[in-house]
């Protein structure tokens, strides 16, 4: 009789049954949020962002939710490769994206990079998870407006900094420059030719010390070399002077203002 209910499950139920329950206790990617955070190990308490669906194994057929426990002693994973790395200052609040190891990465961790056997062979366990900086929710996304237009190597950029209003950023310019800018205004600036600005992309060649220098030092050879003359006016030291040229002094590829 169409659509006569079985009065058991068959085999595929039972098999499909058995799919959607181990999908439930399979986790991958998650969003959370840092609750605690201990700089010296790395490690933060973290709170789950989402609930968990589940299949009411009261058999009602409705989906029920609920709160993931906190994940503790999670490894916050900081941009490094040898000796190069990237850091920034970790916060109760912050976001981060949970990522679950197929097994858990502890025995790897305390070793030394080779291949260890694992002691905790649960795979896919929120146990063995590490979070990832960088995940955020809508409202706060970086807010250091891209190109209206498709970029250019004058305007596609790498930026490193502040996302407050007023905060410092280094950009460096896919056709070689480099700014660093405080809010709206550029304190710094390297141009394509290797010329440096202080102060803002406006300015004059600094002076070098050592060109200053040797200028006085000439200057103080005429003084010392000079012999006052009574009644001359001062004719002798004015001829002194007359055969002194005054050396560049200026910078040639920096700037300030």
């Amino acid at each position: 009789m169409s659509g006569e209910r079985m009065p058991f499950p068959t085999n595929l139920d039972v098999i499909l049954s058995q799919i959607e329950h181990h999908a439930e206790d399979t986790f991958v990617a998650l969003p959370g949020t840092i609750q605690s955070y201990d700089p010296a190990t790395q490690r933060a308490d973290v709170v789950v962002g989402v609930r968990n669906p589940y299949a009411d194994p009261g058999g009602s057929g409705q989906q029920l939710r609920e709160d993931f426990p906190v994940i503790p002693h999670v490894r916050v994973l900081f941009p490094r490769m040898g000796s190069w790395f990237l850091a920034m200052s970790v916060q109760p609040g912050d976001a981060v994206q949970i990522l679950v190891n197929t097994l858990t990465p502890e025995d790897w961790m305390t070793g030394n990079g080779e291949v260890r056997d694992v002691g905790d062979t649960r795979r896919q366990h929120l146990a063995h998870a590490v979070a990832l900086l960088g995940m955020e929710v809508n409202p706060k996304a970086l807010r250091h407006a891209p190109p209206a237009v498709a970029p250019t190597a004058a305007t596609a950029c790498l930026t490193l900094g502040s996302d407050l209003d007023a905060g410092t950023r280094l950009s460096i310019y896919g056709d070689g420059s480099v700014k660093i800018t405080q809010g709206a205004t550029v304190v710094a600036q390297i141009d394509v030719d290797g010329t440096v600005h202080i102060g803002g992309a406006a300015g004059d060649f600094v002076a070098l010390a050592g060109l200053v220098k040797g200028n006085f030092d000439a200057l103080k050879a005429i003084f010392t070399a000079w012999t006052p003359v009574p009644n001359d006016g001062g004719a002798a030291l004015k001829t002194a002077l007359g055969g002194w040229t005054v050396a560049e002094m200026r910078a040639t590829k920096a700037k300030a203002v």
